[in-house]
């Protein structure tokens, strides 16, 4: 290992350090003249090959995840004088439907079913459950497997199709508000506080990397919190500081957190 990318590695969790390779790897691929498209990245994937992008001037990074403020995207490693065409980045759109006319679907069950059938979650981008129905952006490498073999989800029968990008319903994004009082702005003391969890419980959830700080692996409980962070804790689920909005005559900070509906 070179010491400019030992030094890169550095700065990664080593949770990340087979992701940090892996882009590694895609980056010397393209940087040999031939554009690289990745599996599906989460927020944290992407901020770290956009990072390693940076060291080589060469090159740049396109994401496209099917519709705008998509949250996972594939990415385009090329060069400069590279223009991708959607056509470049490998998607698939897929209309999901329920046979039985109450029939209703939820993002798990959706989820839970296609990584049944033994996909892997890299290929999956965004599941959209809006107006009653529901649509998956897979990787187009799995797009027939997936037509030919989800036929159910949880106790309901399906029909998949191929739709358009044009056909997708994108969910109008809602999230319920509230203040927490808090003793402080570190993490462990937000996420008991937002998930209701003993500070105890809180901080060994933490320590035993089950949170992420803005996608990243958090294990330390007195990370202090800023707004607009946003915090995921596995098996609890996520929240993002709005803002702070003042203190209690006792000391305590009155937080104001987002949450999804």
């Amino acid at each position: 290992m070179n010491k400019q990318k030992s030094a890169i590695w550095d700065h990664f969790h080593p949770e990340e350090h087979p992701f940090v390779e892996r882009a590694f790897d895609w980056i010397d691929r393209a940087s040999r003249g031939r554009p690289v498209r990745t599996p599906f990245l989460d927020p944290r994937e992407k901020a770290i090959v956009e990072t390693l992008i940076g060291q080589k001037g060469e090159l740049q990074c396109h994401f496209d995840g099917g519709y705008e403020g998509a949250e996972r995207c594939r990415c385009l490693i090329a060069p400069r004088w590279i223009s991708p065409k959607e056509e470049a980045f490998g998607l698939s759109f897929l209309s999901v439907r329920v046979k039985r006319r109450s029939g209703q679907l939820h993002h798990r069950d959706v989820l839970g079913a296609l990584l049944g059938l033994g996909i892997k979650r890299e290929m999956i981008g965004d599941i959209l459950i809006a107006q009653g129905q529901s649509f998956v952006i897979a990787a187009r490498e799995i797009a027939d497997f997936v037509l030919l073999h989800l036929s159910r989800i949880g106790s309901e029968s399906v029909s998949v199709k191929l739709c358009d990008r044009n056909e997708l319903a994108v969910p109008e994004r809602r999230v319920e508000q509230r203040t927490v009082s808090v003793a402080s702005l570190r993490v462990d003391a937000l996420v008991s506080g937002v998930f209701r969890l003993s500070r105890a419980k809180a901080s060994e959830a933490i320590r035993g990397g089950k949170c992420r700080v803005n996608w990243k692996v958090v294990e330390d409980p007195s990370r202090t919190l800023e707004e607009g962070d946003t915090v995921s804790l596995r098996g609890w689920g996520r929240f993002r500081v709005d803002a702070v909005e003042g203190k209690t005559k006792k000391g305590r900070f009155l937080v104001r957190v987002e949450q999804p509906e």
